[in-house]
C-alpha cells in the first residue's frame, strides 16, 4: 500500500522541488509521511472546502497547489484560518501536502496547461526561475573507454542543458603516469613511466547530483585511481515559470480576449489597444503581473496572468505591453485537474479526485 513518502517521491519526479522559488513553501506541511494513503484529494487551494471534500471521502492525503503554512506559526488554534485549517487536517487524519511553483515550473504543470488552453504553438520558457547550485565533472580516460563513461556519468544525471541531454565536451591530450609497486594498472607496468592517449571530458550537473555521479564514473573507469574534478558553475535558473509561444493565427487584443473569455470562462480584464496585432503570447497563471517585462523582451504581445493591479497595468500597456488579468482561480485551477490526472497515472493504487468549489467561493462571475 502507498503512503505519503511515495506519493512525495512520485511527485518529487513530477514537480521537482529544485524548481521553487526560494520563497516559496512546499512538500508536506501537515501529516506523517509513513501513512498509508488509499484515497487523495487534489485541488488548487488549501481551502475548508477542500478539506472537508477530504473528510467527506475519508480520504488520507489532500495535496493543493497553494501552500498552507508560507511563515511559521506562532500558534495552532481555532483563532486563525491556518489553525482552523491545520485542527481540522489532523483530526480528520489527513495529510497535507502543497506544490507551488514548482508545480507552476515543471513541464507539463499550471503554465503549460496554460498554454495549451490558448492553443499556443512553439512553446519556450521565460521569466524568473529558482536558481540551481551547478557543478562542472572534468575527467580523462582512454579514448576507447569515452563512450562508456559517459553514458554512466549522464546515467547519474550529469550533461543536462535545458531540453538535451548526454551533453559533454571531450579534448584530446596524452596522460602520463608512473606506477608504484602494490598498484595494478590497467595500461602500463609497474614501475615503468606510461604514457596514454587519453581524452579530457567535461560535464555539468547539479551540485546535489555530485556523489552519485561521481560513484557512477568510478564504477565504469577502466582505471584503478581515476582522476575526477568538480568545478563549481555560477547557479543556473534550470527551469523559468512562464511560457511563451505563437498563436496559429494572429488577432486583434480585442479578439483575444473574447479567446481567453471563451476558454477559461471568464469575464476578463484587458489594457492595451484594442485593435493592436497579437502574434506571440506570454501565459504566467495566478498573481504574476510583475512578470510583463521579462514577457515584452521574450517577445510576446501580451501577458495573460491571474490578476493585474491598475498601476502595473498602465505601465505595461504605455510601454507596448499588452495584459490580460483572467483571474487567478481560472487561470490555475486546469493546472491543478492536470496534476491531479498525472499523479493517477502514476499511483493507480490511490483513488485521486479533483475538488472543485462552487460558484462564488472561487471568484467566478456568476
Amino acid at each position: 500500500m502507498a503512503t505519503v513518502r511515495d506519493v512525495l517521491t512520485v511527485l518529487e519526479g513530477i514537480a521537482p522541488q529544485r524548481f521553487t522559488l526560494s520563497s516559496d513553501r512546499v512538500g508536506l506541511q501537515v501529516g506523517d509521511q509513513d501513512q498509508k494513503v488509499t484515497t487523495a484529494v487534489v485541488a488548487l487551494d488549501r481551502s475548508l472546502g477542500a478539506v472537508q471534500r477530504a473528510a467527506d471521502l475519508q480520504a488520507e492525503l489532500l495535496l493543493t497547489h497553494h501552500p498552507l503554512i508560507f511563515t511559521p506559526l506562532a500558534s495552532v488554534d481555532n483563532r486563525t484560518h491556518e489553525g482552523r485549517t491545520v485542527l481540522k487536517l489532523i483530526r480528520q487524519g489527513t495529510s497535507f501536502i502543497a506544490a507551488h511553483t514548482n508545480w507552476d515550473a515543471a513541464q507539463g504543470g499550471i503554465n503549460d496547461t496554460l498554454a495549451g488552453l490558448m492553443g499556443l504553438t512553439k512553446v519556450s520558457s521565460f521569466g524568473m526561475g529558482s536558481d540551481v547550485p551547478q557543478l562542472k565533472v572534468v575527467f580523462t580516460c582512454p579514448a576507447s573507454a569515452s563512450d562508456k563513461l559517459i553514458d554512466a556519468a549522464s546515467g547519474a544525471g550529469a550533461g543536462v542543458i535545458g531540453a538535451y541531454s548526454r551533453c559533454a565536451f571531450s579534448n584530446a591530450g596524452t596522460g602520463t603516469f608512473l606506477a608504484e609497486p602494490g598498484t595494478n594498472p590497467t595500461i602500463g607496468e609497474v614501475g615503468v613511466r606510461a604514457e596514454v592517449d587519453e581524452v579530457r571530458i567535461e560535464m555539468v550537473l547539479r551540485e546535489s547530483q555530485a556523489r552519485a555521479v561521481g560513484r557512477a564514473i568510478r564504477a565504469a573507469h577502466p582505471y584503478e585511481m581515476p582522476a575526477i574534478d568538480f568545478f563549481t558553475l555560477k547557479p543556473l535558473a534550470e527551469q523559468p515559470l512562464g511560457r511563451v509561444g505563437s498563436l496559429p493565427t494572429p488577432m486583434s487584443l480585442a479578439e483575444f480576449a473574447k479567446h481567453v473569455d471563451s476558454v477559461l470562462d471568464v469575464h476578463s480584464w484587458t489594457w492595451g489597444d484594442p485593435t493592436e496585432k497579437i502574434k506571440k503570447v506570454a501565459v504566467m497563471g495566478g498573481a504574476a503581473d510583475s512578470a510583463w517585462i521579462d514577457a515584452q523582451r521574450a517577445g510576446a504581445d501580451v501577458l495573460v496572468t491571474g490578476e493585474v493591479k491598475q498601476h502595473i497595468g498602465l505601465e505595461a500597456s504605455e510601454s507596448g505591453m499588452a495584459l490580460i488579468a483572467a483571474g487567478h482561480y481560472q487561470t490555475e485551477h486546469p493546472g491543478s485537474a492536470e496534476l491531479c490526472k498525472r499523479m493517477a497515472q502514476s499511483m493507480p493504487e490511490i483513488t485521486w479526485n479533483l475538488y472543485t468549489p462552487e460558484p462564488g467561493r472561487h471568484g467566478r462571475s456568476f
